[in-house]
């Protein structure tokens, strides 16, 4: 096959996640400043009044947004002159109705032993993850400064904002088997046009709402209204990414899918580097004394995407073939629970330069441990469940990815170091669960053999996306 479709599809998906990496890291940053106003008050103010005038904060800036939306359109428009139709005619597809989620055999898998503590592992890991993830930035406004920062205690904020970091999720969770359909029937260049089109509206709503502010009703409708529209939207749009999967599955043979799976992987990590660091330019870098300023916020974002590119890219494949899925899965529980009690601990002390130093051990763990127990759902699974098991963790981390930024967020607004406890807590049930399937995994990890590298591949691969 033609390496040409590839490198086009990887340019065009890179250029868009370019765009979501630069809004993903501020947006609960950005979502305090349209809070209602009985739950705004005092939840920025500053200890020292005179840093910052009474009263709301000063609203962010709409550079990051207008930014995102001009290079989802640029993707748009390079997808347009360039990405041919990957669909070939006269190819047919089953026409079999198929559920966002299996309960039957999610109960059929529970029950069974190895997969069920499987299952529950990808869900706790998935879980601690998105809550670590989507609370980082409103914990980096609470260290490194001279000042304290008062927060009110109010569960409706953490409500809100939980369910405005989960619609993006949710709406991926809903939407991709729908593309994944409708592509099926009327081919992959338009339904990928339509998602970039869909991200650049998206986005560029995104950016008229943090220009006007919180300064009364757009169109009747409240600003965070308007901000949960634009929010699920972006997530309607993003869902397409399983449609870029089918393009690679059309454009390679079996041989070279893995190879061409890898493209997606790789422009997910080089996006969520690339997009912090590129959104720093757009922001301000004062810190006003008491926190890390917004410039600082994406440059920690970007932290966390280059080593989470080095742990998947490198690392984690190097050390596959030596370890084995159960020795990789469990060394990758132990980092998450000890890196997230030491940010819990960072929160704490109000330290940013502990906060730095032991991100990684979380990011890394987090890299080793999610490969690992998709792996071992599939060495577990007979030939004919391989694709229902592996659908099924993959609905499990989805339903992790909705439910802990709520959680997270709900438990931000409690104490900033309570999400991390918590995370530390039930990844320390995923150590006594993983080490409960040393006796039924051990002996089935086919350690550095052709075939456990070629599916760690393929599983690392897709967990990227």
């Amino acid at each position: 096959m033609s390496r040409k479709p590839l490198l086009i599809i990887f340019v065009t998906v890179f250029i868009d996640l370019l765009g979501f990496g630069i809004v993903m890291p501020l947006l609960p940053r950005y979502a305090e400043h349209f809070l209602p106003a009985e739950i705004q008050t005092g939840v920025t103010r500053f200890a020292d009044v005179g840093a910052q005038p009474a009263g709301r904060p000063i609203g962010p800036s709409s550079a990051p947004g207008y930014v995102a939306a001009a290079l989802s359109a640029l993707a748009f428009v390079y997808g347009l002159m360039s990405l041919p139709e990957s669909l070939r005619p006269g190819v047919t597809h089953p026409k079999e109705r198929r559920s966002w989620f299996n309960l039957t055999a999610a109960r059929q898998a529970l029950s069974c032993g190895p997969q069920g503590l499987i299952l529950a592992t990808i869900f706790l890991t998935t879980f601690a993850f998105a809550q670590f993830e989507s609370t980082l930035s409103l914990l980096t406004k609470h260290l490194g400064g001279t000042d304290a920062v008062e927060v009110i205690h109010d569960w409706r904020r953490g409500a809100i904002l939980g369910c405005l970091m989960a619609s993006f999720s949710a709406m991926q969770f809903l939407f991709a088997p729908l593309w994944g359909r409708l592509s099926d029937r009327i081919g992959r260049r338009p339904v990928l046009l339509v998602g970039l089109a869909g991200s650049t509206v998206s986005y560029f709503l995104f950016a008229l709402v943090t220009q006007r502010g919180n300064h009364g009703p757009i169109l009747g409708l409240s600003p965070l209204t308007w901000l949960f529209i634009t929010r699920i939207g972006a997530g309607i749009s993003g869902a397409t990414i399983s449609t870029a999967q089918a393009y690679i599955a059309d454009s390679t043979d079996a041989k070279s899918r893995g190879k061409g799976m890898a493209l997606i992987g790789a422009a997910f990590g080089i996006g969520f580097t690339f997009g912090p660091l590129l959104g720093a330019a757009f922001v301000s870098g004062d810190a006003a004394g008491h926190s890390v300023s917004d410039r600082g916020n994406f440059l920690v974002f970007a932290y966390i995407g280059f080593i989470l590119t080095l742990a998947q890219g490198l690392l984690v494949r190097r050390l596959i073939p030596k370890l084995g899925e159960f020795r990789m899965a469990m060394a990758g529980v132990v980092l998450m629970t000890l890196g997230l009690f030491l940010i819990g601990l960072a929160a704490h002390q109000a330290s940013f330069t502990l906060l730095i130093a032991v991100l990684p051990v979380v990011v890394v763990g987090y890299s080793a441990a999610t490969p690992a127990t998709l792996s071992m759902l599939s060495l577990t699974s007979a030939a004919d469940e391989q694709g229902e098991l592996l659908g099924l963790g993959q609905s499990m981390s989805s339903l992790a990815r909705i439910l802990g930024p709520v959680a997270g967020l709900l438990l931000h607004s409690g104490g900033i170091s309570r999400p991390y406890w918590l995370g530390a807590g039930l990844m320390g049930l995923g150590v006594l669960m993983v080490w409960g399937l040393r006796s039924a995994v051990g002996g089935l990890s086919r350690t550095g053999s052709t075939a456990s590298i070629g599916r760690w591949r393929t599983i690392l691969n897709w967990n990227a996306v």
